[in-house]
């Protein structure tokens, strides 16, 4: 049995969270605007996941949208955390 794993990372000008997915420019640019449309739509993050997830082709797309939503959310968190420090509360 092998129980060697050889990893080759090679460098690419393109080097982008959604290319290491290998998710295309073309379907990010239209990712992106189904974030955009269903973080509208709905009230939470859970239910933006749950509406775009539709949309989605497969694991890889979905995890990246997994990581823009909760990233988004958390950088929100932050923002009302400071404002109630900020306030006295």
């Amino acid at each position: 049995m092998n129980k060697q794993l050889i990893v080759t990372a090679t460098p690419s000008p393109d080097e982008t969270f959604a290319r290491a997915m290998s998710i295309s420019a073309d379907r990010e640019a239209q990712i992106d605007e189904l974030m955009d449309k269903y973080h509208g739509e709905t009230d939470t993050y859970p239910d933006a996941l749950a509406a775009i997830s539709s949309e989605l082709h497969t694991a890889n797309e979905l995890a990246y949208v997994s990581f823009h939503l909760g990233a988004f959310a958390e950088s929100q968190r932050t923002k009302h955390e400071l404002l109630n420090k900020l306030l006295g509360e």
